[in-house]
């Protein structure tokens, strides 16, 4: 799916969802800015149809589908890395991001930024994030797997996940200003 039809979906999501609550406060159109800027897709529920009688105790419920998320810049692919993703997620969730949904939600698959099947990535997959560290050599780990994502033909637009705390002024910025400038790859930023 294009950029411009996930941006198109979640504008018209979010109108709906201001008709249906009727007034909209200040706070509430900063959390939408962010959704849209995130560019994520937003499970569809299907409406319940009511019925008589419940369902038989043998059938089981049907799950939605989970929301694939490519992940770079993590050191290593481990249960632990992908519970340091989805709590980050998670964070996001409770600040009221609804983008952002439950953290089990997502399918989380964390690659290597220089992986031979980027190219072929890049086309099933629509959702990537760069992961970000906090310590002294973070600029230069974030900026050297964008650049390896560049030249295997890996996306041109991620999402940045990051510690929570980590303000956007600095490390944030510079690493968002460089991706832009010298790879032509937009990096979401959401921190305050």
């Amino acid at each position: 799916m294009s950029e411009s039809d996930q941006a198109a979906g979640l504008r018209k999501w979010a109108n709906l969802q201001r008709q249906q609550q009727g007034v909209v406060d200040a706070h509430d159109e900063q959390n939408m800015a962010d959704d849209r800027a995130a560019s994520v897709e937003l499970p569809v529920e299907a409406p319940a149809t009511p019925s008589s009688e419940p369902p038989p105790a043998h059938t089981s419920v049907r799950q939605a589908p989970r929301l694939p998320l490519v992940v770079v810049g993590l050191a290593q692919a481990s249960p632990a890395q992908v519970a340091k993703v989805r709590a980050r997620l998670g964070q996001w969730s409770a600040e009221g991001r609804r983008w952002a949904g439950a953290p089990e939600d997502w399918q989380i698959q964390l690659v290597p930024p220089g992986a031979t099947n980027l190219t072929g990535l890049v086309r099933e997959q629509s959702r990537w994030a760069l992961w970000v560290d906090s310590d002294a050599e973070a600029f230069m780990r974030g900026f050297r797997a964008l650049h390896a994502m560049h030249q295997a033909g890996g996306p041109s637009r991620l999402l940045a996940l990051h510690e929570p705390g980590l303000p956007r002024r600095g490390l944030l910025d510079n690493l968002q200003v460089a991706a832009n400038y010298y790879l032509g790859i937009e990096l979401l930023v959401l921190a305050r």
